[in-house]
């Protein structure tokens, strides 16, 4: 199996920082896709395009402008896809409900995007069910770093969302991904 890829989700800053951080992060990683803030997808599309990042809005009124959109619900799903088609991408974020992850992605979203980190301990891992199971791609959506890597990837997810504080500065994006890179390969520090 190949290694998960990268899945950012890109604060509310401002539009210089954001191509900034998000030129380095893609420089350094395995940069699959992006969710930006509506107002930021302008800024961020050259370099999406650049790099080959699918860049993603929460926010229908931009998702036209760029690769596709997240929604949450089956009403949402259908809406956006009635509205952008079907060439855009849709993905779901849809928390630690089985029940949604299946009824969004049996009516053909792209991805479905867990928040694992709020299941109990002593539940099995959603995204370890979800890809024991199925086909459709799966994104670990909760902030995970170097250190946290390894048991993730034991549930081999898609993609993964690498810590917040890589929108701190170009230099710290270039030098937490580089790790988190090295981590996902195997590699020693």
């Amino acid at each position: 199996m190949a290694p998960p890829r990268l899945h950012l989700v890109v604060p509310e800053t401002t539009a210089e920082h954001a191509v900034r951080c998000f030129t380095a992060i893609c420089a350094a990683g395995d940069v699959a896709s992006a969710l930006a803030p509506g107002d930021l997808v302008p800024a961020l599309l050259p370099s999406a395009a650049k790099h080959s990042v699918a860049l993603l809005s929460a926010d229908e009124k931009h998702a036209r402008a760029c690769d596709g959109i997240e929604v949450g619900t089956r009403a949402d799903y259908d809406h956006a896809r009635k509205l952008l088609g079907a060439d855009k991408i849709i993905g779901a974020l849809v928390g630690i409900s089985r029940h949604v992850a299946m009824d969004l992605a049996e009516a053909g979203a792209d991805y479905v995007a867990f928040h694992q980190a709020r299941m109990k301990p002593h539940e099995e891992p959603i995204i370890q069910w979800w890809t024991s199971l199925f086909e459709v791609p799966c994104i670990a959506a909760d902030p995970v770093g170097p250190d946290g890597i390894a048991q993730l990837l034991t549930q081999q997810p898609d993609f993964i969302r690498p810590p917040d504080s890589i929108w701190t500065s170009p230099e710290e994006a270039r030098r937490i991904v580089t790790e988190l890179m090295r981590a996902i390969s195997g590699q020693a520090p």
